[in-house]
């Protein structure tokens, strides 16, 4: 059954999804907080890492919506735990572009 709820999740997953694909194809960067093109080694590399991540999350958004029909509530302390260690090591990647 597809609810109001489903449909906010699906729309917030594909915003994501397109925002990750405008960092990884376009190399949209700068919408990267505290963006300085000076202090960046590698552009490419930057902008392929935060897309992929980006688009990583759009994806988890999508899941977990429909595991939430399955498992319920559980399923967004997955996402929650997911996602805290992958913006770790987003963060780590990250450190390595500047």
């Amino acid at each position: 059954m597809v609810t109001k709820q489903l449909i906010v999740f699906y729309m917030i997953g594909g915003a994501l999804i397109l925002l990750g694909a405008g960092f990884w194809l376009k190399k949209n960067i700068f919408l990267i907080k505290n963006y300085e093109a000076s202090s960046i080694a590698d552009k490419e590399g930057l902008a392929k890492s935060a897309g992929i991540y980006v688009i990583a999350i759009g994806v988890l958004i999508f899941l977990t919506s429909f595991l939430t029909q399955a498992i319920g509530n559980f399923a967004w302390m997955i996402f929650a735990i997911l996602v805290s260690l992958s913006s770790l090591l987003m963060m780590r990647i990250i450190m390595k572009y500047m």
